[in-house]
């Protein structure tokens, strides 16, 4: 939708050019002369710029859709795999999403297995000594 509010102003603008300079005026590049109207020059030009634009953008649309259709069959294949690879092998509570054999789960079983070498934090509780007032209380 908005490339519509983007091209249809260029277009009008284009036409209009086109009809107020009907006038044949002779034309050169390089070696080539001709007589053309300046307005079917603007019309030729823009039309030529809008398909190579078109063009290019077709090309990296088509590179994104090939991409995501890799990366698509490649999660086919990777969720294909999973359930070979995981099937009959215990986790460990707490790390449902990491492989059974993986050094994570065997650190985390290590862990729960061996008694913690930390001891329970120390609270340490004020005297309870005379407090002070506030001036003015």
């Amino acid at each position: 939708m908005i490339r519509l509010f983007i091209t249809l102003p260029v277009i009008v603008a284009l036409i209009i050019f086109a009809a107020c300079n009907q006038a044949p005026v002779e034309l050169s590049w390089l070696q080539w002369k001709w007589t053309s109207s300046p307005g079917v020059l603007a019309l030729l030009v823009a039309a030529l710029l809008y398909a190579t634009g078109s063009a290019s953008v077709w090309v990296v649309v088509l590179r994104q859709m090939r991409r995501a259709r890799r990366a698509e069959q490649e999660v086919r294949t990777l969720r294909a795999r999973l359930p070979e690879n995981d099937m009959g092998m215990p986790r460990a509570p707490g790390l449902t999403s990491a492989p059974a054999g993986s050094p994570m789960v065997k650190a985390y079983e290590a862990e729960q297995a061996a008694p913690s070498a930390v001891s329970d934090p120390v609270v340490v509780t004020p005297p309870a000594g005379p407090t002070e007032k506030p001036p003015g209380a």
